[in-house]
């Protein structure tokens, strides 16, 4: 059964619907609401955040991993550094530094990418 057929059905047999029994039709007008814009997107979006949030994630990656693996570089495996005429092995620093890094890192990153890359492929063109 359609919509009409429900509606025709529940109203009764000689009733008619609303809107048609001598009223006069007017002109509505909704200023400064969403009826009067244009709702129509480029789709810009759909690409850009996602991929802001992706470079993001990476760079959240890459920066702190090259200064850590630098600092590594120099001053455990340089013989010529400071920390090693001294004897102190900083080695177990920076490689424990770079995994809670990149933990913190893969948590934040994943979280970021649930949020904005679930939704955001969800919404198609129509």
């Amino acid at each position: 059964m359609s919509a009409q057929e429900q509606q025709a059905a529940t109203t009764g047999a000689g009733a008619q619907p609303a809107g048609t029994a001598g009223q006069p039709t007017e002109e509505r007008h909704a200023f400064g609401t969403a009826k009067t814009e244009s709702l129509r997107d480029s789709g810009w979006w759909r690409i850009a955040i996602p991929a802001f949030v992706i470079l993001a994630s990476v760079a959240l990656f890459l920066v702190p991993l090259v200064l850590l693996i630098t600092l590594l570089v120099t001053t455990s495996f340089n013989t010529g550094s400071a920390a090693t005429h001294q004897g102190i092995p900083l080695a177990w620093l920076w490689i424990t530094m770079i995994v809670i890094e990149v933990v913190i890192a893969a948590l934040i990153a994943r979280g970021l990418l649930k949020i904005f890359l679930s939704d955001s492929w969800n919404y198609r063109r129509s």
